[in-house]
């Protein structure tokens, strides 16, 4: 049937166009350890639909038979845990998880483990629902058929798993704890009270369909095989571990906690039912026969107590397939298994396709009556769905111990559950056969359907991929030999069944034993054989395809780029990708000997690399020499080139030197002129104002007291005295001006008191000429030299006027301050008016304009900078550092 599994290349196949990949999508994680407690309560109480069925076909000897059942899941249990804690993303449980594990070996198998695992659920779920039904028929709802009842209860629990896991556990849990409840109560009420027969209890007895140790061993593991029901009180708790919050902290409570209940369900309460009602009351319907289990505690509530345990315990039953066996059918769509629908998620994160799918055939099954023969064949793909998972631990912890382990089995669990998965499958050979021919043959019939749907969904996409479907396949001929096979022997089977007489029993159960061996043979050499085959022929052929068309077509390439002599072109890309086959047959010879190859091929690749390499520097030497002399060449050239360059620079800059220097002794001549034109035009200025001012009024004076003499002599003493009085008021007017003619030469304030107020002395009378205001801010300790105040203060002077006569401000400001770094000081004097263009400096001088020439010969003479910042329309600024001398003398 998965003809064409060996072409499908891995599980997750890409999704056609317009469909989602559901497998990207990551579960929300909702909920905690007692929620997935809750849910897992439904495997647990699987022990009350098993008692009745068991003790009726092997007595009271089932209550020993079901603590073995429970051992063997207990011995599987920690496996479980460490396998679905490696891949804590996924649901599913333990059987989805096995997508992982059996990735390496082969996909059928790890549709086989899921598939199985689904089936074993899905009869169950409608067996509870029919059991539920009843008990509320009989005591709530005569007047409505079971069935109906059976069905609702199914469609409301459907329902109820489309509202989303959350919802789920919000129902289970109050379901949970009064089953809890009720089931401690039955065990702790019976014996508390001593109404408990403790012989009965410790009596076992096993009915066998003939005589000898080989009947007993049939009916021992007839009933052990129906007991594999123990282990859902187990792995039940890990179908969620892709929704539960910590799952590592969580799913291991989760797992713990279910164990214990299963501990009451499969020891405690068979126990102490067989010594109180006995197997009578067990084999009977527990639901009238367990009232004086109860009726020790709750007296006339009893009945109604065992009623209500019955029916929140097949609740549970029916709820939790729905719930974790329909994630199991998702997961395996997601990775590829399955038909691509079953991964269709609703918005509360749901797996409605595979919950409704679920939920149909549970329907179906319970419509049927869910017969005994029925819950048989579920139980052999159970038994398939949970014994797989254990061997998957012991192949990963052999192939793949590096892997991260969230947590890591018990030393020696992983063995023990192997050992589990081994008495189950004896179980199966050995008691499957009790159920008849047509179990056997509906069992297998399960166990081979997942290969349809994984050979459906492998055509499906290599058809959207655009890729061929191989029909006539070693798988496709292998499986069908095996269905031969099966139909063969089934033949045989009946042909020796109906010649051997009837009463020989026992060779009649040896050859349905033959039959139940041949046809799990069947699975495993029809499916599971074929599928491991064909992954790892699947692997060489992918394998040799990519160094055929990679590597190999690379090589061919390179050699005849190479004997065309193009060197870059010659190169083999090494895509060297090791085939794993677990195996130590043939194929895993052939798979070592491709590695081989590979490597070989991979080498020769290297070595065609190194020779091209070796080619290419000789060619790159040659070419190197070649170019050497040719550089020596260029650069004999460019440095030729870059003399005359240099020389012819070096005139340029020459010229302009000269240029600059001509310049410079032109303004330094306009200067020098300037001064002597200033010496000369201030020592005019001064003659005339002598000779217009002082002399002529100190003449007048001389003539006052020429006539105050003459006065006196004529004894006229009041016309003297008042001729003195004048001539005294006119030296005294006449001292003034003398002074300020001086302090216009050199303020007396500048020797006496200092720059400071000398400046503001300039500044006041700069404001009464102009009407400016001109604030003048120091902030200095240092007292300069005499000769650098009275640059400053020359400085500041020419900058007013030149303020006064051109700037056409509103004001002007002067500063003087301390250098922060202490090595002198910074003079500033600026204004806001009209500004001028900084180029149009040296047209000043040229126009007979030097008081900005002036400022900085100034500045210079005394080994200052003068800097000036103007624009048109932005006011001037005026700067002057003067540097720290000796002659400095620091304030106090």
């Amino acid at each position: 049937m998965a003809a064409v599994a060996e072409a499908s290349g891995g599980h997750k196949t890409p999704g056609g166009a317009g469909n989602e990949d559901w497998s990207l999508r990551e579960h929300p994680r909702t909920i905690g350890w007692f929620g997935t407690t809750a849910m897992a309560m439904g495997g647990s109480n699987q022990s009350l639909f098993l008692i009745p069925a068991l003790v009726v076909s092997q007595g009271s000897a089932a209550v020993p038979l079901l603590l073995v059942g429970l051992l063997l899941a207990w011995a599987a249990a920690p496996g479980w845990l460490e396998l679905v804690l490696m891949w804590p993303n996924r649901v599913g449980g333990i059987a989805a998880t096995c997508a992982e594990a059996f990735r390496p070996y082969s996909a059928v198998l790890a549709n086989l483990t899921g598939v199985c695992y689904w089936w074993g659920w899905v009869p169950t779920c409608g067996l509870t629902a029919i059991l539920s039904g009843s008990a509320i028929h009989h005591w709530v709802l005569p007047q409505v058929p079971v069935t109906v009842l059976a069905v609702v209860i199914v469609v409301l629990f459907t329902a109820v798993n489309l509202a989303g896991v959350r919802w789920v556990t919000r129902l289970a849990s109050p379901i949970a704890v009064g089953s809890a409840v009720l089931a401690f109560l039955s065990v702790l009420g019976p014996v508390l009270s001593g109404r408990m027969d403790w012989h009965q209890a410790a009596t076992f007895d096993l009915i066998t369909p003939f005589s000898g140790v080989f009947g007993q061993i049939t009916s021992a593991m007839a009933g052990l095989y129906l007991i594999g029901f123990a282990a859902p009180a187990f792995e039940a708790a890990t179908c969620h571990v892709g929704e539960t919050k910590d799952p590592v902290r969580n799913v291991k409570r989760a797992m713990i906690a279910s164990g214990g209940m299963a501990g009451v369900y499969f020891l405690l309460i068979p126990v102490v039912w067989l010594g109180v009602i006995g197997t009578d009351g067990l084999s009977a319907d527990l639901a009238v026969s367990l009232g004086p289990v109860f009726g020790t505690v709750l007296g006339a509530a009893a009945k109604s107590a065992a009623i209500m345990f019955m029916i929140f315990n097949m609740f549970h039953g029916t709820l939790q397939p729905l719930a974790g066996a329909a994630r199991t059918l998702s997961q395996l769509s997601e990775d590829g298994l399955l038909p691509r629908v079953l991964a269709r998620r609703s918005r509360t994160d749901t797996p409605w396709v595979a919950t409704t799918l679920t939920a149909t055939l549970a329907i179906a099954f319970l419509l049927a009556g869910d017969p005994v023969w029925m819950i048989a064949a579920a139980n052999f793909t159970y038994l398939i769905g949970i014994g797989l998972p254990s061997v998957a631990v012991w192949l990963l912890r052999r192939h793949a111990p590096d892997l991260h382990r969230p947590w890591r089995a018990p030393r020696g669990t992983v063995m023990l559950g192997v050992g589990a998965a081994s008495v189950w499958g004896l179980s199966t050979v050995l008691g499957f056969e009790q159920y008849g021919l047509p179990t056997v043959l509906f069992g297998l019939t399960l166990a081979y359907s997942g290969a349809v749907f994984y050979t459906w969904r492998v055509v499906r996409d290599r058809r959207s991929a655009g890729l061929p479907v191989y029909f006539r396949s070693m798988h496709m001929k292998l499986t069908g030999a095996m269905l031969a096979v099966m139909v063969l022997d089934g033949a045989g089977y009946l042909l020796a069944v109906q010649t051997v007489d009837r009463g020989h029993l026992i060779l009649t159960t040896v050859l349905q034993d033959i039959f139940v061996a041949v046809a799990i043979l069947t699975v495993t050499v029809g499916l599971v054989l074929p599928g491991t085959i064909a992954q790892a022929a699947g692997q060489l052929a992918a394998s040799a395809d990519r160094l055929a068309q990679g590597t190999l077509a690379d090589l061919t390439k390179a050699m005849e780029a190479l004997a065309g002599g193009r060197l870059e072109d010659a190169h083999a890309q090494v895509d060297e990708t090791p085939v794993t086959v677990h195996t130590r047959d043939e194929i895993g010879i052939m798979a070592e000997s491709f590695n081989v190859m590979q490597r070989q091929i991979a080498k020769a690749a290297i070595a065609l690399d190194v020779a091209r390499e070796e080619l290419r520097d000789h060619r790159d030497h040659l070419e190197d020499l070649v170019a050497r002399r040719t550089e020596a060449l260029e650069a004999a050239n460019q440095e030729i080139e870059q003399r005359a360059g240099e020389l012819a620079e070096q005139r340029q800059q020459l010229s302009q030197t000269l240029h600059d220097l001509e310049s410079v002794e032109r303004e330094r001549r306009q200067l020098l002129a300037q001064t002597i034109r200033g010496r000369e035009d201030e020592r005019t200025w001064l003659a005339a104002e002598l000779h217009d001012g002082p002399i002529q009024r100190l003449t007048a004076v001389r003539y006052g007291f020429e006539e105050a003499s003459l006065a006196l002599d004529l004894d006229d003493v009041a016309d003297s005295k008042a001729l003195l009085l004048d001539s005294q008021l006119r030296l005294e007017q006449e001292i003034r001006d003398l002074r300020t003619l001086m302090t216009e030469l050199r303020p007396p304030a500048l020797n006496e008191q200092g720059l400071e107020p000398a400046l503001r002395d300039l500044a006041a009378s700069f404001r009464r000429r102009t009407g400016l205001e001109c604030p003048v801010a120091v902030s200095t300790t240092r007292r300069m030299t005499p000769e650098a105040e009275t640059v400053l203060y020359r400085v500041v002077q020419e900058a007013l006027t030149n303020v006064a006569n051109h700037a056409r401000a509103g004001r002007a400001r002067v500063e003087l301050i301390d250098v922060p770094a202490g090595d002198g000081v910074d003079l500033t004097i600026d204004d806001d008016g009209v500004g001028f263009a900084l180029e149009d400096i040296p047209s000043f001088v040229a126009g007979g304009h030097f008081g900005l020439a002036g400022m900085r010969e100034r500045a210079e003479l005394t080994s200052g900078r003068f800097t000036v910042t103007s624009t048109p329309g932005g006011g001037t600024r005026v700067q002057i550092w003067m540097p720290a001398t000796d002659r400095e003398v620091a304030l106090p």
